[in-house]
């Protein structure tokens, strides 16, 4: 019985932490393409996403809210640091944290998620939202109402993209039912 209790206990702790499923979204092997990063739950106010790159190459990832915000991973002109956290105003850059700290690898995905509330956005590393932060930017500018898109752009080099998978309960549910050999949910 102690046994059954236990069990049942580590299993809804880890039903509680909540695990992000993560699928694949796409390679990006154009570089200077803007391209719309897949949010298949924007009223959430945050989104997770995975990033496989080579560390010398170039790329930005950012959420749209009249102005972007966002994290570029690679080196940029003359700068030495790994990662920038900027916000572009009027469609110039401004960097407004720096690492040299490397944060990519070739031929691992790496995980960040960015989680935004009235004038406030927060950057940070993992699949635990508000773990790790990186960055937070205080800026009247960010207001969940004005957020329109979350986008990417690869520079130099290529990337490969994973985003939160959609629907986890409706591919679940959408199951063949063998009794009348039709499915449940379309």
């Amino acid at each position: 019985m102690n046994i059954c209790l236990v069990l049942t206990l580590a299993l809804f702790a880890d039903f509680a932490m909540g695990d992000i499923d993560m699928c694949f979204m796409e390679n990006q092997t154009k570089n200077y393409e803007l391209r719309t990063f897949v949010n298949h739950y924007p009223e959430k106010n945050h989104i997770y996403f995975g990033v496989k790159a080579c560390p010398e190459g170039s790329l930005e990832i950012a959420a749209y809210f009249g102005n972007y915000f966002g994290i570029m991973f690679g080196t940029e002109g003359l700068k030495t640091a790994a990662v920038h956290v900027r916000k572009h105003i009027n469609g110039l850059p401004d960097t407004v944290w720096s690492s040299e700290q490397v944060m990519l690898n070739c031929n691992e995905m790496k995980y960040f998620w960015m989680k935004w509330s009235e004038g406030e956005l927060s950057i940070g590393q993992g699949l635990e939202l508000g773990s790790r932060t990186l960055y937070t930017f205080n800026d009247v500018d960010v207001r969940p109402e004005l957020y329109a898109a979350f986008v990417h752009i690869v520079y130099r080099g290529t990337a490969e993209f994973e985003n939160q998978c959609a629907g986890a309960l409706k591919d679940q549910l959408a199951v063949h039912n063998s009794y009348s050999n039709r499915t449940l949910i379309e």
